[in-house]
């Protein structure tokens, strides 16, 4: 599409593809907003018209990351859904989602540059992680609500369960020596988490 027929949220879309296909293949420090201009085929200054930093380029990725990430975790239909089917669900999602290859770079990226940067891992902490974690708090406060649940505090409840699912896997995914992980080694490590959760917050 002509950069002259897209639209203001398309055009945003196109710099957030660039942006992160830079900030993958360079990392953060290398990555500039004059590459990313120059790239695009425009000004510096067009480029900072929806963007004012590099910092708030890359919180605008991991946003956009996570919005899509949240919209599959929670398209399944709450109302009247067995609450196991859910979490399995939400689990599945999520493991799948975080065990994709761009998803361990930008682990990656975040882990080797946010001593040097902070604003790193803040963006990514406050775009990302914090704002599923939320959603699912949420979910299982309800849970909770409805005696389905015993009673906590429904944001460390979210933490466990997210810890079960990611472990024993995902750092070693993450490490580059976990292997073939094929999708029923997936559904078993879910259905695991899910049973673990269930029993540890029994009423």
């Amino acid at each position: 599409m002509a950069a002259a027929l897209m639209n203001r949220d398309e055009r945003r879309d196109v710099i957030l593809d660039v942006a992160k296909a830079f900030f993958l293949s360079n990392g953060y420090a290398a990555t500039s907003m004059s590459a990313i201009a120059a790239r695009l085929g425009g000004s510096k200054g067009t480029l900072y018209n929806y963007f004012k930093s590099k910092e708030e380029l890359f919180a605008a990725m991991m946003q956009r990351q996570c919005a899509e990430l949240a919209s599959s975790l929670f398209e399944f239909d709450v109302e009247g859904a067995d609450p196991r089917a859910r979490l399995v669900h939400f689990g599945g999602t999520f493991l799948d989602t975080l065990m994709r290859d761009d998803s361990i770079r930008i682990q990656r990226l975040v882990t080797a540059e946010t001593e040097r940067f902070p604003e790193l891992g803040h963006a990514f902490y406050d775009s990302g992680p914090k704002v599923v974690l939320e959603r699912l708090g949420g979910y299982i406060g309800q849970l909770m609500d409805q005696g389905i649940l015993r009673k906590d505090d429904p944001r460390v409840a979210a933490t466990r369960f997210k810890d079960l699912t990611l472990s024993g896997v995902y750092q070693l995914k993450l490490w580059g020596v976990l292997g073939e992980f094929t999708a029923k080694q997936m559904d078993e490590q879910v259905a695991g988490a899910v049973d673990t959760f269930l029993r540890a917050y029994a009423p």
